[in-house]
């Protein structure tokens, strides 16, 4: 969906480590947006890192970050410092053309 709004996607896989985001925007300086998920209540915790590490890494402010899947809420996005919530891949190529233009 996001691709089909437009936008180059670089798909990092499943269950990807923190430092893997980090990497691929070193690697891809005009990266805008990040989007990841989580589909199960016990890896939420590892989108909250994967946030931190962004952010830690010097791209608050710089990229937006989108998060979305089953158990994530607009709550739970505030509270980790995510730009936006999601609840599906539609409502996400239309939150990512709003936050890059």
């Amino acid at each position: 969906m996001v691709e089909s709004a437009g936008f180059e996607v670089i798909d990092l896989g499943v269950d990807v480590p923190p430092d893997k985001f980090v990497e691929a925007l070193k690697d891809n300086p005009d990266c805008k947006a990040v989007g990841a998920s989580a589909l199960l209540t016990t890896t939420m915790d590892a989108l909250k890192s994967t946030v931190e590490a962004i952010h830690e890494a010097g791209y608050k402010g710089k990229v937006k970050i989108m998060i979305g899947g089953a158990p994530i809420t607009q709550e739970f996005a505030d509270q980790i410092g995510a730009d936006a919530y999601t609840p599906d891949a539609g409502s996400a190529a239309t939150k990512a053309l709003e936050l890059v233009s």
